[in-house]
């Protein structure tokens, strides 16, 4: 299963939680959505990459990304497994509504003392929900996305 990994507005395709994620699976896809703040522009760039991989994703959106994630969800679900959204950027006034129930496997990391999305943002998800003792860039918790990242991937894996 290949890991999508979706980066923030303010960000590149490239950063530490990238490069902590390679570090730790190897091959990511990481479209490059640099200098793109629509989000339906950046849906179509990343729709076009994952165009060219063979599936299932297990999507990790960090901020703006978890906002592409779920919009990818809602546009083409089959090929998303399950989802890591750290922070994401739900409180966008264009955000569409979603259906909560209807998400693969997901888990959420916000934290509690993000001053650009609100953490309350995140609420909606409940029990997927972890809050954490960190701001919007979750560099102080990079374990624990790891960590959840890994669990989800390890759950997703067929039974033997």
């Amino acid at each position: 299963m290949k890991i999508l990994f979706l980066h923030g507005l303010e960000s590149g395709p490239h950063g530490s939680k990238y490069q902590a994620l390679k570090a730790m699976f190897g091959d990511i896809l990481a479209p490059d959505c640099s200098g793109v703040s629509d989000p339906w522009q950046r849906l179509e760039i990343i729709q076009k990459a994952i165009a060219e991989e063979e599936g299932p994703f297990l999507v990790v959106g960090s901020s703006m990304g978890g906002l592409m994630a779920m919009l990818l969800h809602q546009a083409n679900p089959g090929p998303i497994a399950g989802m890591v959204l750290c922070a994401p950027a739900l409180h966008r006034r264009e955000t569409p509504a979603f259906d909560y129930a209807d998400l693969p496997p997901t888990r959420v990391i916000h934290g509690s003392f993000d001053d650009v999305v609100p953490p309350a943002s995140s609420l909606r998800f409940g029990a997927r929900l972890t809050l954490v003792d960190d701001d919007h860039r979750l560099a102080n918790s990079m374990d624990i996305i790891l960590r959840e990242v890994f669990e989800l991937k390890l759950s997703l894996l067929p039974a033997m």
